[in-house]
């Protein structure tokens, strides 16, 4: 498989760096796409509609600078927290980082991501979604939590790869998907639509 080009869609640093981990040889792409989806069925068609507006900005930027082909492999991810039916996405401000961390505290909530891949002429997705336990956290904690900056910009107002992991009781399903890209729902997508392999991006 000749994979010339693969392009992140993506600002985030937590999915270059899990990119990076797994020695996958990639550019990034900023896609200035708006990521608030108005009348989303459900969680899942929520984050496979900003990704596929994440993926479709991309497409257009990569076309305008004259680098888009048919072996352009582009990636787009969107992630967002879901507790009690409500979708939470990134803090706009520490007051609402303060109370997004005391709902999650002590109870159960969903992490969501969409997919959208452009691979060959055609772009697909798909979603992965986790449950996260939340131990009891004081008040106390979660104000000294977002003193130290660490929940802005992240979805749900926690990092799970730096000190949000300390509020974690149990995971179950995919811990990447938390970090922010569901690897392994990414390689199951590339490989059922595209006949791509793991082999065929990673460099051992």
């Amino acid at each position: 498989m000749e994979i010339r080009d693969i392009v992140l869609a993506s600002s985030s640093p937590r999915r270059r760096e899990i990119f990076e981990k797994l020695g996958i040889r990639f550019r990034v792409v900023t896609p200035d796409a708006d990521e608030n989806i108005c009348g989303a069925a459900s969680a899942e068609d929520y984050v496979i509609q900003a990704a596929q507006r994440k993926c479709r900005a991309a497409l257009l930027l990569l076309q305008a600078e004259g680098s888009l082909s048919e072996k352009t492999l582009a990636v787009a991810c969107d992630t967002v927290v879901v507790y009690d039916g409500m979708v939470i996405g990134k803090p706009p401000d520490t007051a609402h980082a303060v109370l997004t961390l005391g709902m999650l505290s002590d109870s159960w909530h969903a992490v969501y991501s969409g997919l959208a891949v452009y691979w060959d002429g055609r772009m697909c997705d798909t979603f992965a979604r986790t449950d996260v336990k939340f131990r009891r956290i004081p008040e106390e904690e979660i104000l000294s939590y977002v003193d130290s900056g660490e929940p802005m910009g992240k979805a749900g107002s926690y990092a799970i790869q730096q000190k949000g992991s300390s509020f974690v009781e149990r995971i179950e399903g995919e811990y990447e998907n938390v970090v922010g890209l569901p690897i392994a729902a990414l390689f199951a997508l590339l490989e059922r639509e595209f006949g791509i392999l793991p082999s065929d991006l990673i460099h051992y």
